[in-house]
């Protein structure tokens, strides 16, 4: 993989330098609807959170003004749970955006083989990506593997179940210093609890919890902050209409009862009639609450993407739910990293080897990364003609294997 290389189309592709971070921003700026470039404070945020030589830019040589800034995109190096709760690398993808004036020239496609060239090269196991379009990223192997549900929660007819050893709240507000160290260390300890959990190095603590007038949405406050022994949440007041509400941008429990002491909180606030939260989707709150109805779903979203890079050892990583043989076809019409596959799960683990053998499953790579946190389930995909198993027995099989405890939920915006 060259420094600067031609495409098919005559422009060029290279990594950045320092001299490319304005036109970057700018185009970044243009691409995602922002108001204003970012401020000096939130671009120095971004330049501590990737290195140049992660990210790939497009120019047009024969551009009317210079040589433009056409196509961006990049990855940050990102630790990602998996099943089992093992914490594994993953390529983070992200900025990626392609200048209007320049589409159908093949950009897109060209920015993602060179990346994909620099994390097989790597040995990278798993790249990950939080999706604008959700029709764009299937061709290239990523699947949907993490969701969330949006809610509401009627704060008037929302009364958390009684406890009779709960008599005190274990919970306090705590200040800026009080936040700044207990909070990164919680939220590490929650990451081992779920699937898909993504960590937070400092590079990304710190404009968290600078909190930014900047990045927070119109007419809101800063970040309030809940602290438990084994857990945190954080909320803002959104005075944006009338009556004002609650966002809550985070309720990391590492236990149950510092879920329910967390949220015992948060439906009691004061004078707002509604709060709302992105929650993950087995998430216990309306069984917590007295009248399960104060909770509303308002929508279920992906919330990460994923793509096996190795499948034996993407396989081999995760703990299953299940003992489970099978020869496994998979398909990989972008990179040709498929094939067919003997895998035998016992107690938990895989052994994963090339095989001759006639397959027992067929699937794309990007269903495979769908299924591989526990998110979906297998006979999801084969009810969509997307996944074969020779035989009922079989389909069950993978589904019981395959299986989490918890549902997958990502925690991290990227």
């Amino acid at each position: 993989m060259s420094d600067s290389q031609a495409t098919p189309s005559d422009l060029t592709v290279a990594r950045a330098t320092d001299a490319d971070w304005d036109e970057i921003f700018a185009t970044d700026a243009r691409a995602f609807l922002m108001t204003n470039p970012l401020s000096a404070a939130e671009q120095a945020d971004l330049r501590g959170k990737v290195d140049d030589a992660d990210v790939v830019l497009v120019r047009d040589p024969d551009g009317l003004v210079g040589e433009p800034l056409v196509g961006v995109s990049m990855f940050y190096r990102m630790t990602m749970t998996v099943p089992g709760g093992s914490p594994q690398p993953a390529a983070g993808l992200s900025w990626v955006s392609v200048a209007a004036t320049h589409r159908r020239r093949g950009i897109l496609r060209t920015m993602i083989t060179e990346l994909f060239d620099q994390w097989e090269a790597e040995d990278q196991v798993f790249a990950i990506l939080t999706a604008s379009e959700a029709t764009i990223y299937e061709r290239f192997g990523f699947g949907p593997t993490c969701f969330a549900q949006e809610v509401s929660v009627d704060l008037s007819a929302a009364k958390m179940r009684h406890r009779a050893d709960r008599t005190s709240s274990p919970v306090n507000y705590a200040g800026a210093d009080d936040v700044a160290q207990r909070i990164p260390e919680l939220h590490q300890r929650w990451t081992a609890t779920r699937p898909g959990a993504l960590a937070r190095p400092a590079s990304w603590w710190d404009p968290i919890l600078a909190d930014r007038p900047s990045q927070r949405p119109s007419h809101s406050s800063g970040l309030h902050y809940l602290v438990h022994e084994d857990g945190y949440a954080a909320y803002r007041i959104d005075q944006s209409g009338e009556p004002a509400r609650g966002d809550i941008t985070e309720v990391v429990a590492i236990t149950d009862d510092a879920h329910t002491d967390l949220w015992r909180v948060l439906v009691g606030l004061d004078l707002l009639p509604t709060v709302t939260a992105a929650i993950p989707v087995d998430d216990p709150l309306p069984a917590k609450l007295t009248n399960h109805r104060a909770v509303s779903v308002t929508g279920v979203s992906d919330k990460m993407w994923l793509r096996i890079l190795d499948v034996p050892r993407a396989l081999g990583a995760r703990h299953y739910g299940a003992d489970l043989d099978m020869v496994l076809e998979v398909g990989d019409d972008f990179r040709g990293r498929g094939g067919v596959f003997d895998v035998s799960i016992r107690n938990g683990g895989a052994i994963v080897a090339p095989s001759a053998a006639t397959p027992t499953v067929r699937l794309d790579i990007s269903v495979l990364s769908a299924l591989f946190l526990g998110g979906t389930p297998a006979r999801t995909f084969a009810a969509a003609d997307r996944l074969w198993t020779d035989s009922a027995e079989t389909l069950a099989a993978l589904d019981r294997a395959f299986t989490t405890d918890r549902a997958p939920f990502a925690g991290t915006f990227f």
